[in-house]
């Protein structure tokens, strides 16, 4: 198991330095329109990450025993996973020298070093994660994270590419859009159900849960006006951008609120340590 940990954390690393190499030359093709192979090599080293995760995901599947669910570090495995691949299935809709890969390697870089600062010791599942419905919920949670942050890569070229086809662009941002927030309704749904079966509700405000609902309003929010009030191009790209980031810090943030405000306690080592009456339920 050691040496699996070891190999996993290895390839993260590797996997961080290959996509921070993959986004400078991608911003580079993407601003400057110099020197087309710049492009081509990024695109290339974007599909280079892509590899890198899925290995270090399934090495670190072998190595706990269980799908990467729960640590902040393999959270972030996980949404590097989910983040390429949505990266590169958009990618195959776009157009242009550096694609997505700019902003989507370097979110991936920046989400893999955030769980590279945690502890990447494997831990056992409980009794009551090892369910069917938590992985459903933690696929769509990945699977709506992947989506969203390809919907602001959409938007960052949106906003930045003003030599790209436009029509093509918003049509992918509302596609982005659209799917990023019906996974993340699935999200909600089963981590509701998950929730009924451990406490007999579906909901107490917990912090993430929170956090997850008013995503869930601003994206609905923001999907409602592209398609009754007619948001488009640049107005609706902005509000992309400005929700991802209320996105990230409801993957990301909520290792930072205290431990007895939530029972959604992502970094293993401090769930060992603490007891039953210091967490919330």
């Amino acid at each position: 198991m050691a040496e699996a940990t070891d190999l996993s954390l290895s390839l993260a690393r590797a996997l961080v330095a290959m996509c921070v190499i993959a986004s400078v030359l991608g911003f580079i093709a993407w601003f400057r329109r110099e020197g087309p192979y710049l492009g081509r090599m990024a695109n290339a080293l974007g599909l280079v990450c892509l590899a890198l995760s899925v290995v270090a995901w399934i090495v670190r599947w072998t190595a706990a025993g269980h799908l990467p669910l729960f640590g902040t570090y393999e959270s972030a495995l996980s949404l590097a996973v989910a983040t390429l691949l949505g990266g590169l299935l958009v990618m195959r809709r776009s157009t242009g020298p550096a694609g997505l890969w700019p902003v989507v390697t370097a979110t991936t870089a920046a989400i893999v070093a955030h769980g590279l600062s945690f502890d990447p010791t494997p831990y056992a599942l409980t009794i009551s994660e090892r369910s069917w419905v938590v992985d459903i919920h933690a696929v769509a949670a990945w699977a709506a994270f992947g989506g969203l942050t390809v919907n602001a890569a959409v938007a960052m070229r949106r906003l930045i590419g003003a030599s790209e086809s436009q029509t093509s662009l918003d049509r992918l941002l509302t596609f982005t859009l659209s799917l990023g927030f019906v996974l993340h309704s699935a999200m909600l749904v089963t981590g509701s159900f998950y929730k009924f079966l451990l406490f007999g509700k579906v909901w107490s405000f917990d912090p993430i849960e929170t956090l997850g609902l008013v995503a869930w309003i601003s994206y609905g929010t923001l999907l409602h006006m592209q398609l009754f009030a007619g948001w488009r191009g640049r107005r609706l790209a902005s509000w992309c951008l400005a929700l991802f980031v209320l996105l990230v810090i409801s993957y990301r943030g909520i290792v930072y609120f205290p431990a007895w405000s939530t029972y959604h306690i992502f970094d293993m080592d401090l769930r060992i340590h603490l007891t039953g009456s210091e967490t919330l339920q």
